[in-house]
């Protein structure tokens, strides 16, 4: 997959708790509390932090729901074959289309030219990936989002809290239902790295649309979610340092040929509309972002008003995409029964 680098973006984005969260352990606890928070070992203890495969797992299963929104049959079903009755068949094929994951596999098996094929041409596996698959990964290819573990930026507060299930004939307690939570407390912050290399325009929106929901404290982390636990809000940090700056950050190769009053996407640099992208695949900046050259890379930090307007550009474009995209993109790799 693209064995040249063209463009990349990150920030550091802060997680502040605004309710008690549990992200699970595995281990089981002989004494103490029945469920406790995962921990890792770091600045010589022990502590709490959000797993970054627990942070990209709900931000992918949240944009799934978003572009199923957008347009019906445009995300694929990653685990396909897992329903128990039919009616959850029927109401998986009504809004998404095949495994991506299944669909290569499935190829590969009916031939040895097409086992290299999908080995030599990921530029025709990308084109025909649904578009969370294109930006997560796939079993066809890896994917280009990485969200890095959240790690403590405040004070560990943590508490305990009982749980009881409810007897349904006296409305009561039942008894031996009884149950013990430890969780992380409210107001307390994580930091974590998000990067995004070779992204397409509206794989920026596309990332925009979940940091916005998280600000907005609309999406939850952990266990217990139902019971009102994972209230989170989220903000891109401003500060930073000088190799890492605040911000939301892009950066290209210096001596690109990348207009200062633009953002190109993987479609724009490639300009050929190989790997299924657009070749307009740009921005039209109104505001450019401060612009500075480190290494080999020129990079643009996008703060404040740069920041809101690139964010409502790329998610316009975000929107836009989805919802012309293309139906057949995949059926060169379909069975012969679904193209």
């Amino acid at each position: 997959m693209l064995k040249k680098l063209v463009n990349e973006a990150f920030c550091t984005l802060r997680i502040t708790t605004t309710g008690p969260l549990l992200v699970k352990s595995g281990h089981a606890s002989v004494s103490g509390p029945d469920m406790t928070p995962v921990l890792t070992w770091r600045n010589g203890k022990q502590e709490v932090f959000l797993p970054g495969s627990s942070l990209k797992g709900v931000v992918r299963s949240h944009l799934e729901k978003i572009v199923c929104s957008l347009k019906p049959r445009v995300v694929c079903y990653p685990f396909e074959g897992n329903e128990d009755r039919q009616a959850d068949v029927d109401q998986r094929q009504q809004y998404y289309r095949d495994s991506c994951g299944g669909m290569f596999n499935q190829y590969g098996k009916r031939s040895e030219d097409n086992r290299r094929r999908l080995e030599e041409r990921t530029d025709l596996v990308y084109a025909a990936s649904c578009p969370i698959c294109r930006l997560f990964g796939s079993t066809g290819f890896i994917g280009r989002l990485a969200i890095s573990d959240a790690y403590l930026a405040s004070d560990e507060l943590k508490e305990q809290r009982d749980g009881v299930g409810i007897d349904r004939l006296t409305g009561g307690a039942s008894h031996g239902a009884k149950f013990e939570l430890e969780v992380v407390s409210t107001g307390v912050a994580f930091e974590t790295d998000i990067h995004l290399r070779n992204f397409e325009i509206w794989q920026l929106g596309m990332l925009f649309v979940v940091l916005q929901d998280m600000q907005d404290e609309l999406i939850h982390i952990g266990s217990g979610r139902s019971r009102g636990l994972g209230k989170v809000t989220a903000t891109i940090k401003e500060q930073g340092s000088e190799a890492r700056p605040g911000g939301f950050v892009t950066s290209i190769i210096r001596q690109s040929e990348e207009p200062a009053q633009q953002l190109w996407g993987l479609g724009r640099w490639l300009h050929d509309k190989s790997y299924g992208t657009w070749a307009d695949d740009y921005l039209e900046l109104k505001q450019s972002g401060e612009r500075s050259n480190r290494g080999i890379r020129t990079r643009r930090i996008f703060q404040g008003e740069a920041l809101t307007s690139l964010r409502e550009a790329a998610v316009d474009q975000f929107i836009e995409r989805m919802r012309a995209w293309p139906e057949d993109l995949a059926r060169e790799f379909a069975p012969a029964g679904r193209r």
